[in-house]
Order: C-alpha cells, then sequence, then structure tokens
C-alpha cells in the first residue's frame, strides 16, 4: 500500500462555517463539540457533537441541488472508494476566478468512474480568516471543461466552487458526488492513486462529514 496522505481538514469549537455567506436564508448552527462525561467523574468519555451536513470535510451527493437527487444513504457504498488523479493548478489567491485555461494544462487525462482531485492551493488556509468569504471560484469555462472529464468524484480544496450553485448543479446532476473542503492536497507526491471517503450513514440527508483519505501509487 502506498502513502497514505489525510485530506480532512480538523472540526473543533470556532472552526468556520458557513454563515458568514448567504445561505438563502438558512441559518447553520456552529459547530459544538462538549464533554458530556469524563473517567474521573463518570468511568467513561463521551462527547456531544453539534453538526451540519455542511461540516468540515464532507461529502455531497446531487440531493444538495437536484430534486430527487440521491441521498447519501442511497449511493451505494463502493462508490465512495475510487481510483483517483490529481491536478495541481497554480495556486489561486483569495477571490480568483479558476477558468479552462487554468485546467487545461494540468489535465491528468481521467479514466471513467476516477475520482478528481484539485489542489488550487486553499487548503492551507482552512484555520485562516478569510478561508470562505476569500475563496476562489470556477467559472463557466471551468464548468464547461469539467462537464468533458468522466469523473465520478470532485473533490476540492475550496469551500465554495461557486455561487448560487451555477457550476456544481449541472455536474450534480449527472449523478457526481463531491468531497470538499479538503486539505493537504499539495502533498501529494504520486498524480495517481485511490480516494476514499465515507461519509455518515444518515437517512434522507444529502451530505454528511466524511474522513477522506488519499492513497499514492496504482
Amino acid at each position: 500500500m502506498g502513502r497514505m496522505i489525510d485530506l480532512t481538514g480538523p472540526i473543533y469549537n470556532g472552526v468556520w462555517d458557513y454563515n458568514c455567506i448567504d445561505m438563502g436564508g438558512a441559518i447553520l448552527p456552529p459547530i459544538q463539540v462538549e464533554s458530556i462525561a469524563t473517567i474521573p467523574v463518570n468511568g467513561y468519555d463521551a462527547h456531544a457533537y453539534r453538526l451540519t451536513s455542511l461540516s468540515g470535510t464532507y461529502l455531497e451527493t446531487a440531493a444538495h441541488l437536484v430534486p430527487g437527487g440521491l441521498t447519501v444513504d442511497q449511493v451505494p457504498v463502493e462508490n465512495f472508494m475510487r481510483p483517483a488523479r490529481v491536478m495541481h493548478l497554480p495556486h489561486a489567491g483569495p477571490r480568483a476566478w479558476i477558468s479552462a485555461r487554468d485546467l487545461e494544462p494540468c489535465d491528468p487525462r481521467l479514466q471513467a468512474e476516477e475520482a478528481l482531485l484539485i489542489d488550487t492551493g486553499w487548503g492551507v488556509r482552512w484555520d485562516q480568516p478569510g478561508y470562505v468569504t476569500e475563496s476562489p471560484h470556477f467559472d463557466r469555462s471551468a464548468l464547461d471543461w469539467l462537464l468533458a472529464q468522466p469523473f465520478s468524484i470532485l473533490g476540492l480544496d475550496t469551500p465554495c466552487a461557486d455561487q448560487n450553485g451555477e457550476v456544481l448543479t449541472p455536474l450534480f446532476s449527472r449523478g457526481m458526488l463531491m468531497v470538499a473542503p479538503v486539505i493537504n492536497l499539495g502533498s501529494i507526491q504520486s498524480q495517481r492513486g485511490t480516494l476514499m471517503a465515507f461519509p455518515l450513514r444518515i437517512q434522507g440527508v444529502c451530505a454528511t462529514p466524511c474522513r477522506a483519505v488519499f492513497i499514492e501509487g496504482d
């Protein structure tokens, strides 16, 4: 087995959330991790969590934006593990627009049903101010390029791939899964490997936090 790289951003009290941008009137409660039992007092350790479908690094299905799309529990479990290829783009600055011109030189020559991981360099900002509000976006030309690729999972290190679902909705409509936002893509040394991203098995939801891992090698 090749080297394993953890792509999962840490979850903790005070970590970023999406309430700093327009969520269509919805308010996502902030992440909370609370100790509810300790070994000295109770004889065992336990915590209570408050998370949303868009907390930390999450796996998302078409149901996020497409009416009638599959929910997490309806996706076959084997779909969460795929051969994967990595694109290392020139690092994008705050509010940068990523276009097909940026993607084309890094074309990894995907095979059908592989996962595509796009490294923009933004993952290093996980715990920095502006992580969400300053995130790079993909423009319409990038969407056209992505629609021509045969991937089954799209992995991104940006928390906001587009504005108002303009890029993601057409991709979800064709049945893709998305893993985002991820970290540590820049530490991957091999262009090819295996992506594993297993969500919690919660019925009827479009996304859950997941543990995403990349294994280098064919």
